[in-house]
């Protein structure tokens, strides 16, 4: 399968979200940014989302590369489980050609709420010479999320307790390849990636790889998270969500600054 090269690619992760995925799909289809790359990884679904995929872009294969809009396309049906952290590096290391490539998240449960949000982006990166760019989200009661400035670099070189990334995320391609692929998998379940909290497991190495220097939050809403769904991790295990993230702070190794 041809690999992409643009300058900036969406990395959908999805599982049963067939009352979402439209609106999801429609929100990044609709961005006014022109070079622009898909990859929509639906991590077995069985539900009726897979179908409605196929029948939005008029495909009726599991894998594919195509056009759509002018954008660049890939569709994956996983055969095995990758969870949300598997499905963004497995598309990265093995589907992206790009290593400068911005790479932006964007769950099939929720979607971007302006059309320019891809651009904005974008420009950050060319004007400041940055490796990961984040904005802020709002949650289902219109509120704004829990994105922020990352703390200052003492603090993230001696400690993980805090939280500063969240959607929209978006960081440069090699970082990826900085990641020792060890560290994504899930210590309390075998030959898995993580099945909770699998965001902090990557999202951590990224800021202390790049620190302060390197990364930069957009104080923009640019993101709707459907922050209530029953499939939410916080939803639906609490106990696990706290234990996953806890090992991440504690017991994941850390990373040094590039």
């Amino acid at each position: 399968m041809k690999k992409l090269s643009n300058k900036f690619i969406i990395v959908i992760p999805l599982y049963n979200v067939k009352n979402l995925i439209i609106e999801c799909l429609d929100s990044i289809f609709n961005q006014s940014y022109s070079d622009l790359g898909v990859i929509i990884r639906d991590d077995v679904s069985n539900d009726e989302t897979t179908e409605i995929i196929k029948n939005y872009f008029s495909i009726d294969s599991d894998i594919l590369n195509f056009k759509f809009k002018n954008k660049d396309v890939i569709f994956i049906k996983n055969k095995n489980k990758l969870y949300p952290v598997g499905n963004i590096y497995d598309s990265v290391i093995n589907y992206v050609n790009n290593l400068d490539s911005i790479i932006g998240v964007v769950d099939g449960d929720d979607y971007l709420i302006d059309s320019d949000a891809v651009s904005k982006i974008e420009k950050i990166y060319k004007e400041k010479d940055l490796w990961m760019v984040w904005a802020q989200h709002k949650k289902n009661d219109g509120q704004p999320g829990e994105s922020k400035k990352l703390p200052n670099d003492n603090i993230i070189y001696q400690s993980r307790q805090y939280w500063s990334v969240s959607h929209f995320r978006t960081s440069l391609s090699f970082l990826f390849h900085k990641l020792n692929s060890n560290d994504l998998l899930d210590p309390f379940v075998p030959n898995s990636y993580f099945t909770y909290c699998g965001d902090a497991a990557y999202l951590f190495p990224f800021c202390e790889m790049c620190g302060n220097e390197k990364s930069y939050f957009l104080d923009e809403i640019l993101y709707h998270y459907n922050n209530t769904l029953p499939s939410n991790e916080h939803n639906k295990n609490l106990s696990n969500a706290i234990k996953y993230g806890n090992y991440i702070r504690s017991h994941q190794k850390k990373y040094k600054k590039i």
